[in-house]
Order: structure tokens, then sequence, then C-alpha cells
């Protein structure tokens, strides 16, 4: 069966100009496909995924990778929050560091087990988007990440503050590093309203968050997706301003955060002309 993500190639190499020459990347770690993402991720030699790691952590204000940033090396679909969060486990207050990105395999943070149901939520949108064709959750994960735009735990999104550098190295990363073809941001009408941050977001994106290309309704609610259409180099790109964050109104109710999920699902296939 064909994957219904395979319709192009990604032919530009984001390490090209920098790689040793008895170092090679393939291609299709980046490419449209969610299968010959994962093969291509899982063929990685160690000093493959080695260069590839340095280059992921170049300018990284968090070493060796930031708390709550839970992402494989090569995600299709990548969501975008303002912070961590404060809904850990009952007396877990370690913020330390994550494990870097793995190559083929979910990032184990994916499966923390909040008491507020956000990873629940961003693991079931990952299995209903990108799953590939005869592939599993485990394939799902590994396809997918999860980025914030401040390391602190905090649970009010409004009293972060956040910090430009770090800001800015996380849409850089996204954008030309991990290479997704969607990035969802949750909760982040607010904060794209302020500046620096809009101004850094429309900059590194290329953008007019005035002028989303795609306008559409969440079914049976008062909230709308917002989507733009763009580039990261030649690639496809849509940035998703999702019509709220998981754990606000109206995704309180997890039955309309399945059916969000299944709403945009429909809406892509149908847009790639790929059988659903």
């Amino acid at each position: 069966m064909r994957d219904r993500y395979d319709f192009s190639d990604s032919k530009p190499n984001p390490y090209a100009k920098r790689m040793d020459r008895q170092i090679t990347i393939p291609s299709d770690l980046w490419c449209e496909s969610a299968s010959r993402r994962l093969r291509a991720a899982r063929s990685l030699s160690d000093p493959q995924l080695d260069y590839i790691h340095k280059a992921l952590c170049e300018g990284c204000p968090v070493e060796p990778w930031p708390y709550g940033n839970a992402t494989s090396i090569n995600p299709l679909l990548v969501t975008l929050g303002v912070s961590p969060g404060d809904s850990p486990q009952k007396g877990d207050l370690d913020t330390s560091p994550l494990k870097l990105p793995p190559a083929g395999s979910p990032h184990p943070h994916v499966n923390y087990p909040d008491p507020k149901g956000y990873w629940d939520k961003v693991r079931h949108l990952a299995r209903v988007v990108i799953t590939p064709p005869d592939g599993s959750e485990t394939d799902a994960y590994a396809l997918f990440g999860n980025m914030n735009l401040d390391p602190k735990r905090s649970g009010d999104a409004l009293s972060v503050d956040i910090n430009r550098t770090f800001a800015e190295w996380v849409l850089r990363t996204i954008k030309c590093q991990l290479r997704p073809r969607w990035l969802v941001c949750l909760g982040l009408k607010g904060k794209l309203d302020q500046e620096p941050l809009r101004q850094i977001f429309e900059s590194i994106f290329e953008l007019d968050l005035e002028k989303p290309d795609e306008k559409y309704q969440l079914l049976e609610s008062k909230y709308y997706f917002m989507e733009w259409e763009v580039h990261a180099g030649s690639d496809p790109l849509t940035v998703v301003l999702w019509p709220n964050h998981p754990s606000r109104h109206p995704f309180l109710d997890s039955n309309l955060w399945r059916g969000a999920c299944e709403q945009f699902r429909v809406r892509h296939a149908e847009r790639l002309g790929r059988e659903i």
C-alpha cells in the first residue's frame, strides 16, 4: 500500500555544507513519506547520528537537550507550546535536561503520564495523523515531536516570560533541523499577539499572522483552525494555529479533542489527494 504522505521527495540536505566527506546523510530523513522517514532514521550509523546530534544542539541554550522538548530527530509532525506546563506526577520536581532526540524511536518523555492528560492528547493527535500504513503507535510516536518556547515548568501560560534567545533557537531548530511537514501551535494565540515573539515567528516562518491561508471552524464549537502554507527550504510546511490548548476549553472534553484530531486528519487527507 502506498504511503499517503509519499507524494514528493525532499532534496536539500541541511547538513550538506557542513558534512565530512566520509559521512553522508540520507535525504529520506525529511521526505513526505512516513515509512521512508522511519526506515532512513533506523538505518543511521553511530557516526551519522552523532553528526546530526551536533547540528541539532548547535546554539542550544540547555545541555544536552531542554526539558519538555521531546522529539525524534526527524518528526513528521511537531506540536509547539509555551512551556512544559505544571501537571507533573505527584512528587515529581525534576526538570532536568532530557536525553538527545532518538532516531527511529519515540523520545522517552513522550510517554510522560501527566495527570492532566496533555501527553495523552498529543499522542492521540500523532496516532491519528502520522501513523504509517500498517504501522504501529510506536512508529507514530517515532515521527512525532513536542517543543516549547520556554523550558520552565509553569501552569499558567500567561505568566511565562518567554526568553527571546531560547524561542529563536526552538523555532529555527524546528524549521531548519527537525523539518516536519506540520507544525501545530497549541494555545499560542495570545503569545503570538505580543512582541517580540510575533516578529520572531513571522520572520522565521515568513508568514503574516493576520492573514492565514485557511481558516475553518472546529465542528460543534465557536473555535477555529488557522493554517499557513510556508516552506522550510524547498520543503512544504503547514503551520497550524490549533483552536486552543489541550488543557483548555473546549478540549477539557476529550471527545472534542478526538473530534478535532479526526477533522484535521480528514481535511489534510483530502487536500493531499490521498486515501483515508
